[in-house]
């Protein structure tokens, strides 16, 4: 897995800005949704629906959306999602799930045996919080 120490941090050195990505796409979701995150902005796309750009100093609560007020960050944005993701192909693969998964959904509900999986044990003691 990619990735930056933060290490350094703890010990008061400065690091040099930096993006962050995540996607999200998950169980029945149709339109997979990614986010790029650099110092202040915070740029989120929606496949196939709409982008959002935020400035987290002035708007902490994401209000308001500054896409065609900074059109020049929002490509920015933009560009590094793309770099990492490809959004046609998840969203096509993620489609694809769905409809498999609403399949085995229905065949399943058709009879009293289940197959999926469910682990009975008390977390409290099995993780440390």
């Amino acid at each position: 897995m990619d990735g930056v120490s933060f290490a350094p941090l703890l010990y008061g050195e400065s690091q040099p800005e930096r993006a962050v990505l995540s996607e999200y796409h998950v169980e029945k979701v149709r339109a997979p949704c990614f986010m790029a995150r650099r110092g202040r902005w915070k740029y989120v796309l929606v496949h196939g629906h709409d982008e959002q750009l935020f400035d987290l100093r002035r708007d902490a609560g994401e209000r308001e959306n500054l896409v065609e007020q900074e059109p020049a960050i929002a490509a920015e944005l933009l560009a590094l999602v793309l770099e990492q993701f490809d959004p046609d192909e998840i969203a096509r693969a993620g489609a694809e799930s769905v409809r498999r998964r609403e399949l085995v959904a229905r065949a399943t509900a058709l009879t009293p045996v289940r197959w999926d999986y469910e682990p009975r044990f008390d977390a409290t003691s099995q993780y440390v919080r």
